[in-house]
């Protein structure tokens, strides 16, 4: 760990400023900051909070201390929420730093409390004018880094279109449902006709979107009386992708401009 003399000098030295320029902004002498780089001398305990500032740093950095944070166990299960966490807390420090602006009351209410407990409000932040920034309500939160070109030329991107297309089939999102809530069994067309009361050609029909878009596997059975075509779950690693999609789409079509915060 260095000593505080050393980390004095370290940050003076990144800041560009020389020990007089240091001297002024503290008030206090050159000779003093000499001193204290060399180890002869310690800061006045008063000065501390006072060097920290000039450096924009912390008490303990200056003492070559890191910060203790409370560590959360990340885990399968909850590194989702964590993360979710992690944005909104951002979010919230950049409002905590934001000018006061009428739809703020209270600039330091908790943004995450706020949105958990108004589940129609919600907050953004806009980098720029083109569709980039942040977006986060109580169960979403989207961070989109585009330039304008690649963000433009998703208009006429013919593979999200057909994705699209794809699931506006009602038919297509309920074998699909079916299917993943069984993602331990397999079926055939037949038996997933009986079980979701749909005609059998609308399942064949569904089932097909779902082999091109690569979500579910078809095996080829053998029986030797012809080919039956057994259909099971597959990657599903990929719902992240579908739920994201349907729950974007979804707070689109029902969109409110309810904001805790927005700032672009």
């Amino acid at each position: 760990m260095n000593s505080i003399s050393k980390i004095i000098a370290k940050f003076r030295k990144d800041a560009g400023l020389t020990q007089e320029q240091l001297a002024n902004m503290l008030g206090v002498t050159a000779q003093a900051i000499s001193k204290w780089e060399n180890g002869t001398t310690m800061p006045d305990i008063m000065l501390l909070p006072i060097i920290a500032d000039v450096f924009n740093t912390d008490i303990d950095s200056l003492f070559g201390r890191n910060k203790k944070t409370s560590e959360t166990n990340l885990t399968q299960n909850n590194i989702h929420e964590e993360a979710y966490k992690s944005i909104l807390n951002m979010l919230q420090s950049l409002w905590g730093n934001a000018e006061t602006r009428e739809e703020l009351t209270k600039k330091t209410e908790e943004i995450c409390e706020y949105i958990k407990t108004h589940p129609d409000t919600q907050t953004m932040v806009l980098s720029n004018c083109e569709g980039n920034g942040i977006f986060a309500d109580c169960n979403l939160a989207l961070i989109l880094n585009k330039n304008k070109d690649e963000l433009f030329s998703l208009f006429n991107d013919d593979t999200a279109w057909t994705v699209l297309k794809r699931f506006t089939d009602g038919n297509t999102r309920e074998v699909y449902k079916f299917i993943i809530e069984n993602n331990k069994k397999s079926f055939t067309s037949s038996i997933i006709a009986s079980n979701c009361e749909l005609e059998l050609s609308a399942v064949d029909r569904a089932l097909n979107h779902l082999l091109c878009l690569k979500l579910i596997s078809r095996m080829d059975v053998d029986t030797g009386d012809g080919i039956v075509y057994v259909y099971s779950a597959w990657a599903t690693h990929k719902l992240i992708l579908v739920y994201s999609m349907l729950a974007i789409a979804s707070r689109l079509g029902n969109y409110s401009e309810r904001y805790r915060g927005f700032l672009s």
